[in-house]
């Protein structure tokens, strides 16, 4: 019996011991190496520029105009943005230059006429 289990062990560790050996080591010569092969040297070939064309964008086409019910939307705020930017400039900004300007160069404005006088005085 115990030989038996002997027999047994030894039968598994045999295989094992036989696979961890690996495998048997190379001959003691080298292969021959291959004949080197050579490629024909390549033409090179030298062909003209080519042709520089200049191509200019076209332009996109330009947006079709508002439907005329969005016209009658937009012109209450078009008249008054208009209303808002030259009424301030026209009624505050320009009263104020003139005043500024009269002071600077008095009511007649400095300009001598072609005979020597003050504008506006013959």
């Amino acid at each position: 019996m115990r030989l038996r289990r002997v027999g047994f062990v030894a039968g598994l560790l045999l295989p094992a011991a036989l696979a961890a050996a690996g495998p048997p080591p190379p001959p003691d010569w080298e292969p021959v190496p291959p004949e080197a092969v050579y490629a024909p040297v390549p033409a090179v070939v030298v062909e003209p520029a080519p042709a520089v064309v200049v191509v200019r964008p076209t332009p996109p086409p330009p947006p079709p105009p508002l439907p005329t019910a969005l016209k009658i939307v937009y012109a209450p705020f078009y008249v008054a943005a208009l209303t808002i930017r030259y009424g301030l400039y026209y009624g505050i900004v320009v009263p104020l230059e003139v005043f500024g300007r009269t002071l600077a160069y008095g009511f007649e404005g400095g300009v001598d006429d072609s005979e020597g006088n003050k504008e506006g005085q013959r």
